[in-house]
């Protein structure tokens, strides 16, 4: 099931983050991407804010999603993580979303290194791609 993920981290349902059909609307699940991957960079030790004052902002350059089951309000959810692949600048999580043990949903999002300043892709730094790499066993 989720034997090759070494992370991952919990969310609870808010109210806001249902619509009409008392689900969870679809666009929020990309807001769970975020919340997961924010959650896996400082486990490996590093905020987002930290990075941005090194000069580099990472941008979401492809996201996906696949939905099997519906999350409702107050649902308690795990979201597993990984890096799939990181390249010179960009890199690809891989989400697997489960609610009391059953896949509710998956996805990934390729992320993309820039300049903060010029906003051109820029490799990403050596001190992240090597916790990435020591943490995912590659």
């Amino acid at each position: 099931m989720t034997g090759d993920y070494k992370f991952y981290t919990e969310l609870k349902v808010r109210y806001e983050e249902t619509d009409a059909m008392s689900v969870v609307y679809y666009g929020k699940y990309l807001v769970f991407f975020e919340v997961a991957r924010t959650e896996y960079l400082k486990n490996i030790g590093y905020k987002y804010t930290d990075i941005e004052k090194e000069g580099f902002y990472f941008v979401v350059a492809e996201s996906n999603c696949r939905y099997y089951s519906p999350a409702r309000y107050d649902d308690d959810l795990k979201i597993f993580t990984k890096i799939e692949y990181i390249k010179n600048s960009s890199f690809n999580f891989i989400y697997d979303i489960f609610k009391s043990g059953l896949k509710i949903a998956s996805g990934n999002t390729v992320l993309v290194c820039i300049d903060k300043n010029d906003f051109k892709p820029r490799r990403i730094p050596e001190y992240l791609r090597k916790a990435i790499c020591d943490f995912e066993g590659y």
